[in-house]
Formats: structure tokens, C-alpha cells, sequence
């Protein structure tokens, strides 16, 4: 084996392991490229991911704040319609827990721990009948029943509360001052409701625009009416007998009739002579009629369809007609001299 193929190889050894380097070399950096697109993009999605649930976040957290803002508009609005109402929250409230909490008590000084139920009989039905009434008188419903049923479980309700502070050290004010707080808050509850409530005001000023009171219409007082003066009826003058029987024989000459006789016909009636219709000239025909006479001059007879076709050079229909009309016409009278019957013997 010489130096130089040892050397040959060597060389492409080395320039295969080159090119296998620069083949892994260019294999890494491709690998790390998408590594890197891929991580990008990844990171690109979670990006987007994030932003769209943050759109989410704060979509739901502007809906929330605009629900907020609507239910507190509403709640201001229903505050300021009510605000007499709520005036009276206090007053209402606080001596309702106070009997509830004094009947609390005292059924479970009477029936034990079961006692405790005592007030959903005393104060609850007061209550309840007191909230029927404003329900009813809402709606625009009769509710004397129900104001009835009310002031009836008032007084129980007051007089159980009177029977528990005279019992706790048998005062009577203690009974008292028990009993009107029992029923303040109820009764401050139906004097608001006894106000004319929105719908029964809103009845009666419909009801007064549709039913308008009738206002009597102004008598005008009629003025003293002027005398009518009549004036006298004239008279027509008397006519004379001998001038009426004058106008009488005196005749209005009436007018000939101006209508034409029986006999006579209007001018306009008479019959206007026929113009005969023109029949337009044909150049061919007559062309055909004379070269047919002239045949009949020269042989003494008219030729027939097909010789008067090829003299005259038209067509059949044309050299029929010629033919139809020339023997429709009178033969013409000729005129026979002795040279023409000479000419006819020889």
C-alpha cells in the first residue's frame, strides 16, 4: 500500500467525521430551535389563556359592580318612595323584640322550656293578621275582617303581657307598660296602613278624570225683543171685464212646422252614387292581353295558357287572367278587305 492512498483515506476520514460533526452540529441547533418555537409558542398560549380569563375576571367582576350599582339604585329609589315608612322602622320594631322577648319569657315561667313558643301564638298572630291587612289594603281588598282579627289578638297580646308584669311583683304599672308596648308597634303598623294607600289614590284620580262633574251651562239672559211691524198688504188693482175678455179672444199665431213632408226625404238621406273601385294596372297582364290579341289577329284564335306563357314571358296565373278577361269581352269587329283576303287565300 503506497503513502499517498493512506493519506487518501486519512483525508476522507477526516472529512467524514467533519461532516458527520457538522451534520450533529446543524441536527442540535435545529432541535434547539423548535425546542424554542415550541416553548414560544406554548408560552404564547398560556399568554392568551391568561389575558382571556382575566377578560373573564373582569367581565364578570363589572357585571357584579353593575349589579351592585342597579340594586342599590333600586334600593334608594324604593327608600326615597318609602321614606315616611321607614320613619316609623323603629318605632315598630323595638316594641315588637321587647313583647316577644317579655312572652318568651313568661311561657317559659308558665309552660316550661316548652313555653318559649308562647309568643307565635300571642304576638305572631297579631302580626300576621297586621301584614294581611296591608297586603289587602294594597290590592285594593275589603279587609275590615281582617282589622278585626287584629285588634283581637292585640288584646290578647296585651292582656297576657299585663298578666306578666303584675305577676312579677303585682304592680300595675309594670302590667301597663308591658301591655301598651305589646301592642305600640301593631297599632303604629296600622296607622300607616290606614293611609290611602298609592293604588286607592291612583283609583280616584282615574275615577275623577273619567267621570267629570257636570257643569250646568250658563243661562244667558234673552233681551227684550223689538217690535215686528207689519207693513199693510197691497192691493192688486181690479181688472175690467171687457179688457179681460179683450186679452182672452187675443191668440198667440203658432209657428209652421218646419218638419219635412212625408213624402220628402232629408237631403242627407239620399243615396250618393257607388264609386266604381279602380283596379289597379298590371303591366305583365296587359302585356299578355296584347300579345294575346295578337295572336288571335295572326291565327284567329287565342292562344292557350302555355303559348301565351312563352310569348309574353309571365307566369301562369298571370297569362290565365289575361286569357279569363279576353274572352269575357265581346269579340271586336274586323274589318275584311280584299287585300287582307288575298292575303288570307295565299
Amino acid at each position: 500500500m503506497s503513502i499517498d492512498g493512506v493519506s487518501t483515506r486519512r483525508e476522507e476520514a477526516r472529512a467524514d467525521r467533519a461532516a458527520q460533526a457538522e451534520q450533529r452540529r446543524a441536527d442540535d441547533a435545529a432541535r434547539r430551535a423548535e425546542e424554542r418555537e415550541d416553548r414560544r409558542l406554548a408560552f404564547d398560549q398560556e399568554q392568551a389563556a391568561a389575558r382571556e380569563k382575566q377578560q373573564k375576571r373582569d367581565k364578570r367582576r363589572d357585571e357584579r359592580k353593575k349589579s351592585r350599582a342597579r340594586l342599590a339604585k333600586a334600593a334608594v329609589a324604593r327608600a326615597r318612595e318609602h321614606a315616611l315608612d321607614l320613619l316609623f322602622v323603629p318605632v315598630i320594631l323595638v316594641p315588637a323584640i321587647l313583647a316577644w322577648s317579655a312572652m318568651a319569657a313568661y311561657g317559659r315561667q308558665v309552660f316550661g322550656p316548652v313555653g318559649m313558643l308562647l309568643p307565635l301564638f300571642s304576638e305572631a298572630a297579631m302580626w300576621a293578621f297586621a301584614f294581611a291587612v296591608t297586603l289587602g289594603a294594597g290590592r285594593g281588598e275589603p279587609t275590615g275582617a281582617l282589622k278585626v282579627g287584629v285588634w283581637v289578638f292585640a288584646a290578647v297580646a296585651a292582656g297576657l303581657n299585663f298578666l306578666h308584669g303584675y305577676s312579677t311583683g303585682n304592680h300595675w304599672d309594670t302590667g301597663v307598660v308591658m301591655a301598651v308596648v305589646s301592642i305600640g308597634g301593631v297599632s303604629v303598623h296600622q296607622l300607616i296602613t290606614a293611609r290611602p294607600s298609592a293604588a286607592r289614590a291612583r283609583i280616584r284620580n282615574s275615577a275623577a278624570v273619567s267621570d267629570p262633574a257636570v257643569q250646568p251651562e250658563a243661562v244667558q239672559p234673552v233681551p227684550d225683543a223689538a217690535p215686528v211691524v207689519q207693513p199693510d198688504p197691497v192691493q192688486p188693482p181690479a181688472l175690467d171685464a171687457s179688457s179681460a175678455a179683450a186679452a182672452s179672444e187675443r191668440t198667440t199665431p203658432e209657428p209652421e212646422s218646419v218638419q219635412p213632408g212625408a213624402g220628402e226625404a232629408p237631403a242627407e238621406a239620399k243615396e250618393k252614387p257607388e264609386r266604381s273601385a279602380a283596379v289597379p294596372a298590371s303591366p305583365k297582364k296587359d302585356r299578355a292581353r296584347a300579345d294575346a290579341r295578337l295572336h288571335e289577329f295572326h291565327t284567329g284564335r287565342l292562344p292557350t295558357v302555355d303559348e301565351l306563357m312563352k310569348i309574353s314571358e309571365v307566369s301562369r296565373g298571370t297569362a290565365g287572367t289575361a286569357l279569363q278577361e279576353l274572352r269575357q269581352q265581346p269579340a271586336p269587329l274586323q274589318l275584311i278587305t280584299e287585300h287582307r283576303t288575298h292575303e288570307a287565300t295565299s
